[in-house]
């Protein structure tokens, strides 16, 4: 499935969890991991991705295979590997007390 949205590439990209959120809950394990994988290029991810994954219950089918496993450790690196460097930002800006 494609996503056609007249919005810019990182709301498309979000828009793919959806999907593959839905082809998991149906059973559909060549779908869903398909939309994860291009949800997953997505670079930057933010807290609720990393949260929700862990206990989305439309990945229960999913939840112990190795690849999903795989892929939601990624998403958690993105965001904090960009949680990381906001931090450092903000002591270099002297906005963040050591």
């Amino acid at each position: 499935m494609q996503v056609k949205l007249s919005r810019g590439m990182s709301v498309q990209l979000l828009s793919y969890y959806d999907i593959a959120a839905g082809h998991a809950f149906r059973g559909e394990r060549d779908k869903a991991y398909e939309n994860l994988k291009i949800f997953n290029q997505k670079q930057i991810m933010p807290l609720w991705a990393v949260t929700l994954i862990k206990v989305d219950p439309l990945f229960d089918s999913i939840r112990d295979e190795p690849e999903f496993q795989q892929i939601a450790r990624d998403i958690e690196a993105k965001y904090q590997a960009e949680h990381e460097r906001v931090r450092k930002w903000l002591e270099e800006q002297g906005m963040l007390e050591l």
